[in-house]
């Protein structure tokens, strides 16, 4: 049956055309836009964004481009031989070194060991939330009798239950577990635990243990002092239905870290004269721990704050005792070549990054309308270049194109064939 031979065939044969083709449009909606990117994109950076205890304005610094001088966010220029002296805050060091340094700033006396103790500096990022956390934590002696953290020799997981285990045999500490266990029941954590963060590290000024969210939303102070567990309720879900936190043990004790709630509000953890816990927001528009970036710098009078997104970048500077804005700008993020060629040659595309995670991953970019109208004249071409073929394959090709644009073309001009 010579007839249902060739039918059989050309059914094949036209399957493993389709697949080919799909298989090269999918690798060049990869390839072609990574190629053109490459070519056509540049640094989108911002300028060093800082603000003033002299000036009391926000100050925008990038001796890159302006080598001569910087700025104020109202315009004022200011000559690159004033910049240590009307930044003096962010210039300490220098300013000491020349013997410059004032004794005082509204007020406030100046010495460099109180200058670094009130030093802040701080960065997250979405990838820092999404990255697997440690499964184990490790909880220092917060009173230790030398005035040196030492490693305890043991490490504790959270989950349904607090498990101590000895490092060097790899056992249950029993007694130890059962300890810490009664004593988190006692005060009212409900387990399973829905996470827990602190620094396990001996390179900080001292220990304030672990934070830890338990499975009705609370979040609980956990340390260990003098052996035994320290174990309280902040009570800050009371008022904030908290999302994230990071450790951040500083060296004046003036909080204990930066937590990220639900609903875009963002803040530190500060202790009340009573033994309390107080959450003071920051001065800020609602942040998006999924997507936006925030940057910290701190000084013993104010405090800039950057919050950056894919959009561009909110700055403010806040007062340092209250976190009140005194001052905003926001940034537009720059447009460069690579954003309009995109725009209207891409109607889709692959990549293996993403601007929002650090994982390598198979990520999907929509464009614009715009660039269909690239794909229409792209799947008039593609009549012409089929045009010895059959009307429904010729139309099928057409149609392919005006869905996938160029890579669809390529992936054509490669497997073209004439009947």
């Amino acid at each position: 049956f010579p007839y249902t031979k060739n039918k059989d065939e050309m059914k094949y044969k036209n399957l493993i055309f389709i697949a080919i083709v799909a298989f090269t449009t999918l690798v060049g909606s990869w390839v072609i836009p990574s190629l053109a990117q490459k070519m056509t994109d540049e640094s989108k950076g911002y300028p060093l964004m800082y603000y003033s205890a002299r000036l009391k304005e926000l100050c925008m610094i990038d001796f890159r481009t302006h080598p001569d001088f910087f700025s104020d966010i109202k315009g004022n220029r200011y000559a690159r031989a004033d910049y240590d002296s009307l930044l003096p805050l962010l210039n300490a060091r220098q300013l000491m070194l020349d013997g410059t340094m004032p004794d005082s700033i509204d007020g406030h006396a100046i010495d460099m060991k109180t200058l670094r103790m009130t030093q802040v500096m701080f960065r997250y990022r979405p990838q820092d939330m999404q990255m697997p956390q440690p499964p184990m934590g490790v909880l220092f002696e917060a009173m230790p009798k030398r005035g040196k953290l030492t490693l305890p020799g043991d490490y504790f997981t959270l989950t349904d239950r607090i498990t101590f285990t000895d490092a060097e045999t790899n056992t249950t500490d029993e007694k130890k577990s059962k300890r810490f266990q009664e004593e988190m029941q006692k005060k009212g954590f409900a387990f399973p635990a829905q996470g827990y963060w602190g620094n396990p590290s001996t390179r900080k000024p001292y220990e304030e243990g672990y934070f830890c969210l338990d499975a009705h939303g609370e979040l609980f102070h956990l340390k260990m002092v003098n052996g035994r567990p320290f174990v309280k309720n902040t009570h800050l879900s009371d008022s904030l239905d908290i999302r994230w936190f990071v450790m951040s043990e500083v060296s004046d004790k003036r909080f204990y870290g930066f937590v990220f709630g639900r609903e875009g509000e963002v803040g530190i953890i500060e202790s009340t004269a009573e033994g309390g816990y107080f959450f003071r927001r920051l001065d800020i528009r609602l942040f998006c721990p999924e997507k936006d970036q925030l940057t910290i710098l701190g000084n013993l009078l104010y405090w800039t704050v950057s919050v950056t997104d894919n959009q561009g970048m909110d700055t403010y500077g806040l007062d340092t005792e209250t976190l009140s804005c005194l001052s905003s700008y926001y940034q537009p993020v720059k447009q460069v070549m690579w954003d309009s060629v995109s725009e209207w040659l891409f109607p889709f595309r692959l990549s293996l990054q993403s601007e929002e995670n650090a994982f390598i991953n198979l990520y999907w970019h929509t464009g614009t309308w715009k660039a269909f109208l690239l794909n229409a004249l792209l799947a008039l071409s593609a009549l012409l270049l089929f045009r010895r073929t059959s009307p429904a394959r010729r139309g099928l090709c057409a149609g392919w194109v005006l869905l996938t644009g160029i890579p669809g073309w390529v992936a054509l001009l490669i497997m073209k064939k004439e009947n």
